[in-house]
């Protein structure tokens, strides 16, 4: 689990430190304070097992890859670096540095075409090794192209990232991406968790019974016991489609960190209490950290009232930037509740 975690300067983000994270953790606040970004730079930090997901994470916000918003990632009339600090539950201090280089590529065939190269360099390093060890490195080069662009990916030299761990990251901007969707809900299935899924999925629906991907087009076909013929997921429109991205992301996490962008976007407040109170349940018996945004204080609410159980493990964040710096005001759950009961305090 991640117990600190220190952004130097990410986006708008400027010298922001999280303290004390718990199992549940939720950043509230208003738009563009940058609860969204927290999200991305705990990506960015590399602990997880998943590279490919460090690059989507670049590029997903805009839904796809464009010159002005990369350079977006970085302070501006500053130099162009990211920092951060992790600091893990052995102790370990985790210092990842982000350094953004911009070139042009000439096409030797075709000289008249430029195009426009991003790399960005990884560099990693735990407090405690020695001042001869240099810090573990790989790069990520992105190259625009006319209709599209290009990634390579590099390895890192000394491999010291030794703790990499499960992550999942579920945004309003990407959780549409169905190709992903089917990805994660095939690894569900290898892992003997259908049943685990369809529990969830009758939340919303308590005559579904099963599942399955069907046809060369890999539909995801729902199967009812009041209906004779499947209903594909997107009949249901997008509140199923979300929590069923969801409800997936959070079984494939387990002994890992879940991210969860806007939680209440797309769900009717009818499912909603059960929905969440069910998601939570499923991350604390399954080891999983988890990272949530929310504009909604009914939200909050759920977390509060109908998912007491989680009170002392649940920390929720107040973002706000400042001059130069971007503040985090903490509250534990109980205490939150208190407020919320007494003055009818809206932390938002």
């Amino acid at each position: 689990m991640i117990k600190n975690f220190k952004i130097g300067s990410y986006r708008g983000l400027q010298a922001l430190e999280l303290a004390e994270l718990e199992n549940i953790n939720i950043f509230v606040g208003p738009n563009n304070c940058g609860k969204t970004s927290i999200l991305e730079a705990i990506v960015l930090s590399g602990v997880f097992e998943n590279v490919e997901l460090l690059v989507e994470t670049l590029v997903s916000r805009y839904h796809g890859f464009n010159t002005e918003y990369f350079e977006s990632l970085f302070p501006i009339d500053k130099k162009p670096v990211i920092c951060l600090k992790s600091m893990l539950d052995d102790e370990k201090i985790l210092h990842t540095h982000l350094v953004y280089q911009k070139s042009q590529s000439i096409n030797k065939e075709e000289p008249t075409h430029i195009s426009n190269v991003f790399e960005l360099q990884f560099s990693y390093r735990y407090d405690g090794i020695s001042e001869d060890e240099k810090p573990d490195m790989f790069k990520v080069r992105f190259e625009e192209t006319e209709y599209k662009f290009n990634v390579e990916l590099g390895k890192a030299s000394q491999n010291i990232l030794d703790i990499q761990i499960p992550c999942q990251f579920v945004s309003f901007s990407r959780y549409s991406d169905s190709k992903e969707l089917i990805e994660n809900v095939d690894k569900v299935l290898d892992q003997n968790l259908r049943n685990e899924l369809v529990e969830i999925l009758n939340i919303f629906d308590p005559a579904i019974e099963n599942f399955e991907i069907i046809g060369k087009g890999r539909t995801i076909k729902i199967f009812k016991r009041t209906e004779k013929t499947p209903l594909t997921l997107y009949d249901y429109g997008n509140g199923m489609y979300k929590a069923f991205y969801i409800a997936t992301a959070a079984l494939l996490a387990k002994n890992g960190v879940l991210l969860v962008d806007e939680i209440e976007a797309g769900i009717h407040s009818k499912a909603l209490t059960d929905f969440i109170a069910k998601l939570l349940k499923v991350c604390m018996d399954n080891n999983v950290q988890l990272f949530l945004t929310t504009h909604s204080l009914e939200a909050i609410d759920i977390i509060l009232d109908d998912c007491r159980d989680h009170l002392e493990k649940t920390a929720i964040y107040y973002i706000k930037n400042k001059e130069q710096k971007t503040i985090a005001k903490r509250y534990c759950g109980r205490k939150l509740l208190g407020l919320r009961n007494e003055i009818g305090f809206d932390v938002r």
